[in-house]
């Protein structure tokens, strides 16, 4: 078990240190200078069951930083050490004084008190089962869930652990207890993209996070556009999560249904798609599932101005767009454009065989869903090119059908987007590059919707 003190006075570093080791051995202090110094030793040597702050830090706040700390790690024990006015004039009461966990230790330290102080802390410890949160499992034990599920919920019925080696993990969400928002954003704030759930409880994770996406979108509570955006954005994540590992699913199905559908209003309300854009969260992360749902908007905005926009045509796009990356094993693969694209090489050779095949695994999939006529097409021709130099069946535009090149025009569009920058400034650069590609056979007619709905 660890211990994190943050002091800027070196000299106080070794009393504590001795008060540990004398009064806890089994707890290992580690020490920080400075806000910033804690933080990298959150990151890199946590996790910490307790944090030690010294209230007469110089260059901080001691209770803005306690609440910095409380949003990277979610709950934790704080004591404060330092001179009784300073504490009081420092640190609000609701800190430590009203706190089941957390102390005030005042100067000068007394062996009683810090011992009281850091039994109040255990005590919280072991209510937590922290002591015991990092586990051994085999590599078939556990499965990954990516990251952004967990906004779907505020408490959850098993545990959730974070790889720390191939066989190490530790329990950061535990079962049935509540956590903070704010904590999985600290994990994806770096890069960590999955956490991962014991085999038989990421089935009941999917079942039941599908199951509360289904109720927000049949409710009749009006939803901000963004709100309803970052819902369909989250649909994907466990729509492509469901199909990789369990397959095709009535619930998975109507979620599809769901989010395609609720698509309309938005379209028809913003006329163009450059007013859409401004309607996804900010920060990107632009993943495979934001990239979807672009994709998604832009589709429909394309038929629209086609004057194609029947609800067969909405469906067959709508269902492409859900699913044409979602046999993507590696993520990061979403970036890479075409088989001749130098960055595929750097993925291992099972990666880069799982992009050449993975159009036509997200069509067989596809194939599942009944009411989406041609969808399998349309996935499976998402990387052909005009000339037939595209992948996987090397097809050439006069092979292609309208709505497959309406589609491979909306996917090719945003990947650009979504690996280049200037945002919105630089929707018509994109275009530009796509005409002297695509202004071609069957491409033509849906190119010059393409421009209609971005300029």
């Amino acid at each position: 078990m660890k211990a994190l003190y943050i002091c800027d006075e070196k000299d106080e570093w070794g009393y504590i240190r001795d008060s540990f080791s004398n009064c806890f051995p089994d707890i290992q202090l580690h020490c920080a200078i400075s806000g910033d110094d804690a933080i990298d030793l959150l990151s890199f040597e946590g996790p910490f069951a307790m944090i030690l702050i010294e209230v007469s830090l110089k260059n901080e706040d001691p209770s803005q930083l306690a609440g910095k700390i409380l949003s990277i790690t979610g709950q934790r024990p704080f004591i404060f050490l330092g001179m009784e006015a300073m504490v009081k004039e420092r640190i609000p009461d609701a800190l430590y004084a009203r706190s089941e966990s957390s102390s005030a230790l005042l100067r000068p330290i007394e062996e009683e008190d810090f011992v009281t102080a850091v039994n109040k802390a255990l005590a919280w410890v072991k209510s937590e089962d922290f002591g015991s949160s990092i586990e051994e499992f085999e590599e078939d034990d556990l499965l990954p869930m990516k990251i952004r599920g967990f906004y779907l919920f505020e408490t959850l019925a098993y545990d959730v652990y974070l790889e720390l080696t191939q066989t190490k993990y530790t329990k950061i969400i535990s079962a049935n207890k509540k956590y903070s928002h704010s904590t999985i954003h600290s994990y994806a704030r770096k890069n960590i993209k999955v956490l991962y759930l014991k085999k038989n409880d990421y089935l009941k994770f999917l079942e039941e996070g599908i199951e509360n996406l289904l109720k927000v979108f049949e409710s009749k509570k009006k939803l901000k556009q963004e709100e309803v955006i970052e819902n369909q954005i989250k649909a994907v994540l466990l729509i492509h999560q469901y199909v990789k590992t369990v397959g095709v699913s009535e619930n998975v199905i109507n979620l599809c249904d769901k989010v395609i559908l609720c698509s309309r209003d938005i379209v028809l309300e913003n006329k163009k798609y450059r007013n859409v854009l401004s309607l996804f969260p900010k920060s990107g992360p632009f993943d495979i599932a934001t990239q979807a749902i672009m994709t998604l908007y832009l589709s429909h905005f394309i038929l629209q101005a086609l004057g194609w926009a029947s609800e067969t045509s909405k469906k067959k796009l709508g269902l492409a767009s859900l699913l044409y990356d979602s046999m993507l094993e590696n993520e990061d693969l979403i970036s890479i454009q075409s088989l001749e694209d130098p960055q595929l090489k750097m993925f291992k050779e099972e990666e880069q065989e799982n992009y050449r095949i993975h159009p036509i695994k997200a069509a067989e999939i596809a194939q599942y869903f009944t009411g989406y006529p041609e969808a399998d097409f349309v996935i499976a021709q998402h990387h052909e090119k005009p000339k037939g130099d595209g992948f996987p069946n090397n097809l050439s535009t006069n092979k292609l059908t309208a709505h497959s090149c309406a589609f491979i025009l909306a996917n090719n569009f945003i990947l650009r987007l979504c690996t280049s920058t200037g945002g919105k400034k630089n929707l018509l650069n994109i275009f530009r590059e796509m005409k002297e590609v695509y202004n071609q056979g069957n491409f033509k007619d849906p190119l010059n919707a393409l421009q209609r709905t971005i300029v």
